[in-house]
């Protein structure tokens, strides 16, 4: 996390105020600090943020993977999560899955000032029943969460999931 604070503020002008610096670094750590705080909450197990090289400019985008599990028939859970859940059946290395896409209003209470579109996924794990690896998306766009920006990385991230392969390695 500290390489990523750091690298997030070496990408200020150098005429930046060093007080600003100090709350610039706190606000970047306080919102990484919450994003995988609600991770963690959520199940996830790895936390996935672009890292810009000095110069460039950071895409507001991150993904998480977790892994959930079920009891009963699998078919009985993806027809369910298809059927009332807003989710479309997906089939992902060919093992069955359902993808949802839907745009989450901002909740200053909750200290999310922007709007995010968030892209779900969840795929069963080839010969473990019951097992469903799940990776969730969340862009901001360039501000708006249907600008061209997020189209752009909703489409980029389709193209990773989609091309995910299972390894028994």
């Amino acid at each position: 996390m500290r390489e990523i604070i750091e690298s997030a503020c070496k990408q200020l002008p150098k005429n930046f105020p060093k007080d600003l610096v100090t709350r610039y670094r706190l606000e970047v750590e306080r919102r990484l600090s919450a994003g995988i705080k609600n991770a963690r909450k959520s199940g996830g197990l790895d936390f996935y943020l672009p890292i810009a090289d000095p110069g460039e400019s950071p895409i507001a985008a991150s993904f998480v993977v977790g892994e959930i599990s079920t009891e009963g028939d699998p078919g009985r859970f993806l027809g369910a999560m298809t059927s009332t859940g807003g989710y479309e059946p997906v089939d992902v290395d060919q093992a069955p899955g359902a993808r949802r896409e839907v745009v989450i209003d901002a909740d200053t209470q909750e200290g999310i000032e922007l709007a995010s579109r968030r892209v779900d996924y969840v795929v069963a794990v080839p010969g473990d029943r019951g097992k469903w690896l799940t990776i969730s998306f969340s862009t901001m766009g360039g501000g708006d969460p249907c600008d061209e920006l997020s189209d752009a990385t909703v489409s980029l991230f389709d193209a990773i999931v989609t091309t995910f392969r299972w390894s028994s390695e």
